[in-house]
Formats: C-alpha cells, sequence, structure tokens
C-alpha cells in the first residue's frame, strides 16, 4: 500500500509540474518505478515541497522531515559557492504582490550533486518552506508562493539551494543563498509588447511573424497574443494616460507614415478613419517619405510629437543578437492636435543643422525632452537614394565606421508654440550618446538610456535616472550585464520595464521598483513574457485590465 501512494505520489509531481516533467509517457513511467525503488527507503520524491507551518495531510512526511534534519546538521560543514550558483531570482530582487511564481533556477559543477533540497526561511517566527528536486530548478505552487511573498514584505525572505548526493547517505555538496523581497506596491496594469523573430528582416512574410501580446504579471499563463499575421511592419506604441486610447505606428497601405489613434476596446477593427500619416505634413522634394519616427501621443491622448524629414541610415547586421544598426541622421520635430487633425513644426526643435528627435512628453504635458545630435548626412553614398544596407559586420565595427552621439535637450511644449532648447545636466554634453527619455508619472524624475554610440539596440546601452529638471545622473541597479533599454514606468510610478539580452539573444522584459527617492531595486524577469526564437521588444505599460484588448486587426474593406 505505502509502495502503491508513494508512485501516486510521485506521478503526481510529474503531472503538477510541467517545468520539469518528462514528455514521454513512457519514460515517465520508467522514472517513477527507477524513483520508487530507489528512494523507498526515505519516501522521497523526484519534485515536492513542504510547508512546514502547515498541519494535516499536507505536512511533511517524517521521513522527509528527518532527511531534511540531516541535512540542515550536515549543510553546518559547507560554505557557500561551492559550485554551486543560484542564477534566478537574483539576489536582492523585488517583487511585485501579485506576481506569478518565477522558476527558482540554480547551476551545480558538482557532479556528485543530484538531488537538491530548497529551504525558505522568514525573519518572523514563521515556520520554514522545503522542497526537493531532482531537476536544478523549482517552481513553487502557488499557494506556495503566495506564503512566500506573504511572509517577504517586512523583510527578506532567505533562500538555499543544498546540493547533496542521496546514494551515500545525503551528503551535502553544496550550497548557496540568495534573499528576495516583496513590495507593498501593486503593479496594477496591464503590459503590452511585440515578439520579433531573430535576425530582423524586413519582408512581408517576416511581418506576418511578428506577434503583439497583453500581458498580465498575475496569470500563471503565457499572454494571450492580441495582434498577428500582419502584411505591414508596425513598431512603436502608446497608450493615453488613462488607458483609454492606444496609437501605434502601422504601414497602413504602403503608407511609411501612417500612425493609428483609437480607442481601447475589446476588438479593434482598424480602418481608415483610425489612420493619421505623417506624411500628409509638407516636405520639401529632396527628402525621403517620413516614417514619423519615435512619434509619441501625449498623455492626455491631445497631441502627438514625433520626427519628420528625417533621413536615417539602417543597416543589417552579421550579429545575431544585434542585427541591425539604425538611428536619423537629419530630422526636426513636429506635433499633432487630435482634435483639430493639424501639423506643426514645434519651435526650437526645428533647426536643420541638428538631427531632433526620439521626443517624450512629461506627464502634465507642459515639456518635451528630446535626443539632439548634429546631422550626419556624410554617412549616406547618395543622399536622394536612402535605402537598407546589408552589411558583413558586426555591431562594433559598423559603430566604429558611423559613430553618432545624441545629446538630451528640454523645451517648453506651451500648447504647441514651444521656446528654447536646453541641454539637460547630467544627460548631455557627457561623450555619451544619450537617448530615449521617459518621465515618471509624479514629474520627478527621468530615465534615459545610455551608451558609447548610436540611439537603439546597443550592446553596451545602460538605464540612468536624473531629476526631471537636469541634474547628477545616477546608474541605475536594475541595469543587467548586456543591453539594457525601451523602459515604461507603470501608471501608479512605482514600477519601470525594461528590455534586456543579458540572459539570451532573445530580449526579454524586466521589472523593477522605483521608490520615492528614485532608488530602483534589483530586477525581476518576466520569463512568461518570452517564447522560444522570439525577441520580446518594446514593452509599454498600459492602464488596462487584463483582457481589454482581445484582437486587432485590419479591417477587410480598408
Amino acid at each position: 500500500m505505502a509502495q502503491f501512494e508513494l508512485l501516486n505520489s510521485i506521478s503526481s509531481i510529474v503531472v503538477k509540474n510541467p517545468k520539469f516533467a518528462i514528455r514521454n509517457p513512457k519514460s515517465a513511467l520508467l522514472i517513477i518505478l527507477l524513483v520508487s525503488l530507489a528512494l523507498s527507503h526515505c519516501g522521497l520524491s523526484g519534485i515536492n515541497s513542504w510547508d512546514s507551518q502547515v498541519r494535516g495531510s499536507d505536512q511533511m512526511p517524517d521521513s522527509i522531515r528527518h532527511l531534511v534534519q540531516k541535512l540542515a546538521t550536515k549543510s553546518k560543514k559547507v560554505g557557500n559557492n561551492t559550485g554551486l550558483a543560484i542564477t534566478y531570482p537574483y539576489d536582492g530582487a523585488v517583487f511585485p504582490p501579485e506576481i506569478a511564481a518565477p522558476v527558482i533556477v540554480w547551476e551545480d559543477a558538482n557532479a556528485a550533486s543530484n538531488h537538491w533540497l530548497i529551504v525558505v526561511e522568514f525573519s518572523s517566527q514563521r515556520s520554514p518552506i522545503y522542497a526537493i528536486s531532482d531537476e536544478q530548478g523549482w517552481a513553487p505552487d502557488q499557494s506556495i508562493w503566495e506564503a512566500i511573498k506573504a511572509n517577504s514584505v517586512r523583510a527578506p525572505a532567505k533562500i538555499t539551494v543544498y546540493g547533496f548526493d542521496l546514494q551515500h547517505s545525503g551528503n551535502i555538496i553544496a550550497k548557496n543563498s540568495i534573499r528576495i523581497s516583496t513590495s507593498k506596491d501593486r503593479v496594477d496594469a496591464s503590459i503590452f509588447y511585440r515578439q520579433v523573430q531573430l535576425p530582423f528582416k524586413v519582408g512581408k512574410k517576416n511581418f506576418k511573424k511578428i506577434k503583439w501580446r497583453l500581458g498580465d504579471i498575475s496569470s500563471y499563463e503565457k499572454p494571450p497574443v492580441v495582434m498577428e499575421n500582419l502584411p505591414v511592419c508596425a513598431s512603436c506604441h502608446l497608450f493615453s494616460k488613462d488607458g483609454s486610447l492606444i496609437s501605434m505606428e502601422m504601414n497602413y497601405k504602403d503608407d511609411s507614415g501612417a500612425h493609428f489613434i483609437t480607442p481601447v476596446r475589446e476588438n479593434i477593427a482598424l480602418s481608415a478613419e483610425d489612420f493619421i500619416s505623417w506624411n500628409d505634413f509638407p516636405k520639401p522634394e529632396l527628402l525621403p517619405k517620413t516614417r514619423g519616427l519615435f512619434a509619441k501621443i501625449s498623455p492626455s491622448g491631445k497631441y502627438m510629437v514625433s520626427t519628420v524629414h528625417e533621413i536615417s541610415y539602417a543597416a543589417l547586421t552579421n550579429n545575431f543578437a544585434f542585427c541591425q544598426l539604425f538611428f536619423p541622421t537629419y530630422g526636426v520635430l513636429a506635433w499633432y492636435s487630435v482634435d483639430n487633425r493639424e501639423f506643426h513644426l514645434l519651435a526650437g526643435a526645428d533647426d536643420y543643422d541638428f538631427v531632433q528627435t526620439d521626443p517624450s512628453w512629461s506627464w502634465d504635458e507642459k515639456y518635451i525632452v528630446f535626443a539632439r545630435s548634429t546631422t550626419k548626412n556624410e554617412y549616406h553614398e547618395d543622399i536622394t537614394n536612402i535605402r537598407t544596407h546589408i552589411e558583413d559586420a558586426d555591431i562594433h565595427e559598423l559603430n566604429e565606421k558611423f559613430p553618432i552621439q545624441f545629446d538630451l535637450y528640454r523645451i517648453p511644449f506651451n500648447q504647441g508654440k514651444g521656446g528654447t532648447p536646453e541641454p539637460l545636466k547630467g544627460a548631455s554634453h557627457n561623450s555619451m550618446s544619450n537617448y530615449f527619455p521617459r518621465f515618471s508619472p509624479d514629474g520627478k524624475w527621468i530615465v534615459f538610456t545610455r551608451s558609447r554610440t548610436g540611439i537603439m539596440l546597443q550592446p553596451d546601452s545602460e538605464l540612468f535616472i536624473i531629476p526631471a529638471a537636469g541634474g547628477e545622473a545616477r546608474r541605475m541597479r536594475c541595469n543587467r550585464e548586456l543591453f539594457n533599454s525601451w523602459h515604461s514606468f507603470s501608471p501608479n510610478g512605482k514600477w519601470m520595464l525594461f528590455s534586456s539580452k543579458a540572459n539570451t539573444p532573445f530580449t526579454e522584459i524586466f521589472l523593477t521598483h522605483i521608490d520615492a527617492n528614485g532608488v530602483d531595486s534589483t530586477p525581476v524577469c518576466l520569463s512568461l513574457f518570452s517564447d522560444d526564437s522570439y525577441a520580446a521588444n518594446v514593452p509599454e505599460f498600459a492602464n488596462l485590465e487584463s483582457g481589454a484588448i482581445r484582437k486587432i486587426s485590419i479591417s477587410a474593406h480598408h
């Protein structure tokens, strides 16, 4: 009877832990039989967890309790970092209170380690949580994770992983620990983002592979796809502050300057009435058609601001992770009135001796911060024939060949009248390229991206924060080892999204907490927002409930 219960226990473990489950049913049965024979002396399951505070049917079996006590005694003789590293979560990570459970992952270089004990301890008198795994990873179930979060708000929880050899009296081989915390501040917003296959390629068949998802961090399922199979390119997008409007660059009817602005609803069927075109803004005949580059809707949804009259350098590289180099070499800013459907140059950001691009609104719409550089039209072989280059070179070689550095400037919007641009202290004239500014919702801070050169997709890009009026720049704690950019504040200003390639060439989305003093936390990775062979990019917070948008499509009668 005991053996039958053990088989049931192990089989339920395989089913309940799909992250580590064996995909072949015959293999699973064989493993169940082998494990039951090997571990019957202690009742140890392949992957399982116990909350030692729980009493009743879910409490830890006595055999497991004895094993844990034995391992705990032996672990005192083993120091940290003995070939075992917990790779996720990051030490010091701060989680939102509503987020779904992560997978705790470690790497154990010791061949003798064949099982791992995970112990979660709390600073209060609350009893620990235990788990045992025969894989180098553990996914807490929802009830366990809720207990961890609830007891790591006032003080961090300590997670220790012990590698041990079950076949030799449970000798401890290695151990390591991290600490994680849970914030009392909720995110209370959805995340809208794009997934692109790498390496990026242009063309209709490649555009159709792009997916758009609207994600909820509390869900244990992958975010649903709300837009796909588009025959045209679509890219930068933004929501109004209240979440009632969505805007997006989309090459509707092959118009590179097309941009839609439409009310948010469950099923969005786009038609001509939803689109404006930045190509309706008059231009000199010599200049190419505009893209409405880096266009941004204002927080109220009354205005848009964009680069116009732009000329851009674009190249596809031979580098998988950093497969393109792109930046404008010429351009000015223009704004658009949604109510009046009129375009105007923005005075103070209309100097044709410079390239002015990448604008961002303050949340009260009093200021616009933008990136400015001297023009670089000499990078083009023929100014009348602008094309995308195919380069047999990597991103580093192209950066050396085509350097460009941007400074951030601030200008009053002044209901469209503009004003005098002023360099933003801490983000200008620092022998670096400064770009992609975003205001915090309370108006106190600007977070921007900085790299040695360029304006997007740079390996050395990092996030910095300054006071909104300018000041000393502080490198943010959330930065990962490779490529940090495209950030977005939650509507309540407590959290910030950003993208990074620290773990994989396929860009992932990260989340960091920001306090009232602008101090950010060690981030968490939104792993459920990732897909094999797809980069998750251009993430934006949306002041929406999950399911607010279920489908975006182009009307069949367009």
